[in-house]
């Protein structure tokens, strides 16, 4: 299983390394558990942008959202992938919605109809950095509190009227939860190696990001973590060519069960060569980005 791989690495790193990994991985999967009745279901996350631009654009994204132009997900995408991934996992995996700034979709309440339609009894997450979530109109947070919706808010250091925010979800109902800290210290850099000389299955060891962390669906691809699943965005700004093969995810549509899709996340991938994974800095200084290739290579 992919804990077992998780926690046969952990052994291996540094305690502040192993700290950090366990408190990310283990404070998604504590609220990616549903109470159905007197089941309760455990699942493991997948993340899906429906955004891919973002209204903060903090510098050195992980996810690239803030070299993103404006670009949405198509709702009968969503539609075909859940419904494909519900047929080869069950209740295996849950779903987290995101971005770039999930809320920046105009049509994202449909997104919970799909996704609760395909997964009936998991968790269903929106990460969101809160900003927009007052500006929100009365017919999302129906949306949320009829499809039993978990908003997940990422803390940035900007200002937030979290005692509005609680009221609003406490009238509707609507769990809500905060992730990370409001401090600019805050942010994780994990260097890139423009040259791809690094060792795959060495980086992919010492990786923190790819062990559950942010496992990817991007239109009918599984992708282990963000990097690799939106580096596209890296691509088209600087240049460059950081190359993405079909060995770098799995195709849900040319697989059978979820067994195939959790060897391949246990494994390193080709991409895994362009990440200098040992030099990752964690408690980086929050910022907005200058859009300068310094702030994912240095």
């Amino acid at each position: 299983m992919i804990m077992k791989t998780v926690f046969s690495y952990l052994k291996d790193i540094p305690v502040l390394l192993r700290t950090y990994i366990s408190l990310r991985i283990f404070e998604d999967i504590y609220q990616l558990i549903v109470i159905k009745g007197k089941k309760i279901t455990k699942s493991f996350p997948v993340e899906i942008h429906v955004a891919e631009h973002c209204n903060l654009n903090c510098k050195g994204c992980n996810h690239f959202s803030c070299l993103a132009a404006e670009e949405y997900l198509d709702l009968e995408i969503f539609d075909n992938d859940l419904k494909r991934l519900s047929e080869i996992s069950g209740n295996y995996f849950a779903i987290k919605i995101l971005g770039g700034e999930p809320l920046l979709h105009p049509r994202i309440t449909e997104f919970f109809d799909i996704a609760r339609k395909y997964f009936p009894s998991v968790s269903i997450q929106l990460t969101t950095n809160g900003v927009l979530l007052l500006n929100m109109r009365e017919e999302f947070w129906q949306s949320c509190s009829k499809n039993k919706i978990i908003i997940s808010i990422s803390q940035y250091p900007v200002k937030l009227n979290k005692k509005e925010i609680k009221n609003t979800a406490k009238k509707h109902k609507v769990k809500i939860f905060y992730n990370g800290t409001a401090t600019e210290n805050r942010m994780c850099k994990l260097p890139l190696d423009l040259s791809g000389s690094q060792d795959m299955k060495k980086s992919h060891q010492k990786c923190a990001i790819s062990w559950g962390c942010c496992v990817t669906l991007s239109k009918g691809n599984i992708y282990t973590c963000c990097i690799a699943a939106h580096i596209r965005f890296f691509n088209e700004y600087f240049k460059q060519n950081l190359t993405i093969t079909e060995k770098d995810y799995i195709d849900i549509y040319k697989i059978n069960n979820k067994n195939e899709i959790i060897d391949f996340l246990e494994k390193p991938f080709p991409f895994c060569r362009y990440c200098k994974t040992k030099e990752t800095k964690f408690a980086q200084m929050w910022g907005i980005t200058k859009k300068e290739i310094t702030e994912w290579i240095d």
